[in-house]
């Protein structure tokens, strides 16, 4: 045979081989839709920490805005600056289809942002449901605490 013919066979079983439905692969039930009342998708800011409860079945990751990032980053303390946002997102966990005895974010239980103007405590708003609409409800002081106090995740 001549090198065209070896090449136009190697290229067709590479191209075949390929698989162009990413379709089954993308979680979008885990994803926040545009039907959403959140202000901003938390999903494409920074992650700050993840947090697990295996008892809940549940999977948590802290997201903040540019400034609270880099506070996060710098400082070892729970005292942003103004116009720091944290945003806590829950999901329920599922079984992974793709790796044995793994667990993947399954649907967004709840949206937790906090918005830091300068005053003592942050603002609190809660988001939940499907879709994510804002809840009525007064932060606790502890679970305000809870989330400011997280620390950032150590990268190897």
């Amino acid at each position: 045979m001549k090198p065209l013919h070896y090449i136009f066979i190697v290229s067709v079983v590479i191209l075949s081989g390929c698989n162009r439905n990413n379709k089954h692969n993308l979680n979008e039930k885990a994803s926040v839709s545009a039907v959403d009342e959140l202000p901003e998708n938390p999903l494409l800011l920074s992650p700050i920490t993840f947090s697990i409860n295996p008892r809940e079945a549940a999977m948590a990751t802290l997201y903040g805005n540019s400034i609270a990032f880099q506070h996060a980053a710098t400082k070892a303390n729970s005292s942003y600056p103004e116009g720091a946002v944290l945003y806590e997102v829950t999901w329920s966990q599922k079984a992974d289809s793709l790796w044995y005895g793994a667990n993947i974010p399954n649907q967004i239980i709840q949206v937790e942002r906090l918005t830091f103007s300068g005053d003592s405590l942050p603002k609190y708003e809660l988001y939940a449901g499907h879709p994510l609409k804002k809840v009525p409800f007064k932060a606790e002081n502890k679970r305000i605490a809870f989330v400011i106090a997280q620390r950032m995740a150590n990268n190897p």
